[in-house]
């Protein structure tokens, strides 16, 4: 059973993300588990197969211990401290954000879908080459929780294309 670790901010927030992504993904609530400063040292020997990062995590050394392990990284790339978190990392890394050099961005947005712009190449769990293309979604929660939900989307080929 694949293990989807989630740092984030609003716990509201948290509940949209964890819901589409249950829904999309076909899997448990369970499977979803939040990471923040209070719990992980409790979470710590977890192996997470995808870890989504949306925010700044204070303690790098720690979150260092879980990511070392994911198979896959979804980062916000317009968080300087986050693609610092991830250099030397061995794991699939998934840029995302409003930054040219993302590997998923926002090409257009209005207030009720966006059109995402998958800048390069995007090797799926299945070995699917995802190409560089626009795809139009609708807006989950905020702009950039909808581009790391769909970021996570492309990973797990849960995208029609």
């Amino acid at each position: 059973m694949p293990f989807i670790g989630i740092i984030s901010d609003e716990n509201i927030e948290k509940k949209n993300i964890k819901k589409h992504i249950s829904e999309k993904l076909n899997i448990k609530k369970e499977q979803l588990i939040d990471i923040s400063e209070k719990n992980i040292l409790n979470i710590k020997n977890i192996k997470f197969e995808t870890v989504v990062i949306t925010r700044d995590f204070k303690n790098n050394e720690l979150i260092k211990t879980i990511l070392k392990d994911a198979k896959y990284i979804i980062i916000n790339s317009d968080l300087d401290s986050n693609l610092k978190l991830v250099g030397n990392m061995e794991s699939r890394i998934i840029t995302y954000g409003f930054n040219s050099k993302a590997t998923v961005t926002a090409s257009s947005v209005n207030d009720e879908e966006i059109f995402l712009c998958i800048q390069r190449n995007v090797k799926g769990k299945n070995n699917m080459i995802i190409e560089p293309q626009e795809l139009k979604v609708d807006i989950v929660g905020n702009v950039n929780y909808t581009m790391a939900i769909y970021s996570l989307l492309l990973i797990y080929e849960k995208i029609i294309l």
